[in-house]
């Protein structure tokens, strides 16, 4: 992959006329957009505008209508430029501890890892671990207890004050010596970590638990597919699953425990939806808007795909609504808009940029020290790779402004895209014309990008209905 540069401009002046401090030029391939930090605002202009704030024609006119707009003035006092402050350099900032990678007592349908009770993996003849890790990087033995500990110092000493114990089910987690997933998170908060968050299923939390949990600070994040236990259960394969969460959710919320319900919105559960929103909503846990499945591990089926006017409803980013600040210009021009600073080590020590990337190792910590990992080529390429580099979003105004996610951009592209450049296929933006809302990216077999008009029916349809969703 060949990285382009970054090219965004910043106190462009003409005559008497100078971008403020905190403004920004940011030219696309049939359109410009011009950034105001100051007020978060994101300008969208022409062909014609980018000619004259670059010089190739001149018109005072526009230059006075930017004034009224607070974008430029007339002061002529020396101005150091801001953008050069605005690089970060790449750090660890977050770690998903996925302490179990195999086992869980449920077997969600969707599961991105593909984990399961250890006894229906026994009966399937499937080796713990065999189907997560790659043949070059494979390692057989689970990382020891006191490994766990020592790569939790060592994310600390790298900078780390965030991290999240997942699996599998984390609650499964057992040492050599029985230790569990609290010993592992009391230690984690003695280090000096100001965030911690388990996610779970909660099925396996007791009152004791909930003390424990409440007594270390914690946060907690947990699935609930659905308000019918019908539907719930039969996503998880768990009889009673339902019940047991909303047993565990009763019990956070007693203690006030901090709590996040999250929803992956797939076929079996989409016409529950809006009851399980407002659902968790009445509980009065925090929740985002549902995250529509991913194709990756057991996701990976047309079957239980929602329908196309969900992903339209839920996912799709139909207008523009961008907003911009200091911290998200910084942090999107100096790399992945997401997965800066971000790492997953699994419990065989592999380590993904993402904890969707199943296949994306960038190395192993029971081969090397993770001061390696991050510091190493592998993990830094993904870091420090911005929207510049992907297809299409390169030649987007506003790819300093919007969101991404490269594990869904690479499996909604069913191979044929490659994990850093394959276009985001939830955006329905066309650069080249200028025109929202008409369809979505993809990659066809030659790798190469074309704009996909299939959905613009649906699109137009939900529009109408007043569910225009937007993502960013």
């Amino acid at each position: 992959m060949k990285e382009r540069n970054l090219d965004i401009k910043e106190h462009l002046f003409s005559g008497e006329y100078t971008f403020k401090d905190g403004v920004f030029f940011v030219p696309g391939v049939s359109r410009g957009a011009i950034y105001d930090l100051n007020s978060s605002n994101i300008y969208s202009i022409n062909q014609s505008a980018c000619d004259i704030l670059t010089g190739e024609t001149e018109n005072p006119e526009f230059w006075k209508k930017l004034e009224l707009m607070n974008l430029v003035s007339k002061e002529k006092s020396d101005r150091k430029k801001i953008l050069p402050k605005l690089l970060q350099s790449p750090s660890l900032q977050f770690v998903w501890f996925e302490i179990v990678s195999d086992d869980c007592n449920e077997s969600c349908i969707h599961c991105y890892a593909e984990c399961m009770p250890s006894t229906y993996r026994k009966e399937m003849g499937i080796p713990a671990g065999e189907d997560k890790v790659s043949e070059p990087q494979k390692v057989d033995r689970k990382i020891s207890f006191e490994r766990w500990k020592q790569l939790i110092n060592e994310s600390y000493s790298l900078g780390c004050r965030k991290c999240q114990f997942i699996g599998g089910e984390p609650t499964l987690y057992k040492g050599e010596n029985n230790e569990t997933v609290f010993d592992l998170v009391e230690y984690a908060r003695s280090v000096g970590f100001e965030f911690i968050e388990i996610f779970t299923n909660g099925t396996l939390l007791t009152k004791e638990k909930v003390q424990k949990i409440k007594t270390l600070g914690l946060n907690v994040a947990v699935s609930l597919y659905s308000n019918d236990e019908i539907i719930h259960d039969s996503i998880t394969k768990t009889p009673g699953s339902f019940r047991k969460t909303m047993e565990a959710l009763k019990l956070l919320q007693d203690v006030g425990v901090p709590v996040r319900v999250e929803t992956v919105l797939m076929r079996p559960n989409e016409e529950t939806i809006n009851q399980t929103q407002k659902f968790v909503e009445e509980m009065g846990f925090s929740h985002k808007q549902p995250d529509v499945l991913r194709p990756n591990g057991r996701g990976d089926n047309p079957s239980i795909m929602p329908t196309r006017e969900s992903i339209v409803k839920y996912s799709l980013m139909l207008s523009p609504s961008f907003s911009i600040t200091k911290d998200v210009l910084s942090r999107n021009v100096s790399g992945h808009p997401c997965l800066l600073g971000k790492t997953a080590i699994t419990d065989n020590g592999d380590v993904l940029p993402c904890i969707f990337s199943r296949s994306m190792i960038v190395g192993n910590t029971q081969k090397t020290t993770l001061t390696q990992v991050v510091s190493g080529d592998n993990l830094k390429s993904v870091w420090k790779s911005t929207k510049d580099n992907v297809l299409v979003c390169q030649d987007c105004e506003y790819r300093y402004a919007c969101f991404d996610c490269r594990p869904l951009s690479e499996g909604a592209n069913q191979g044929n895209g490659q994990y850093l450049t394959a276009p985001y296929p939830r955006c329905t933006y066309n650069p080249y014309t200028g025109e929202w809302a008409k369809g979505v990216w993809r990659v066809n077999e030659k790798g190469e990008p074309y704009y996909d008009e299939t959905l613009k029916p649906i699109i137009e349809d939900v529009m109408q209905k007043g569910g225009e969703n937007n993502e960013s």
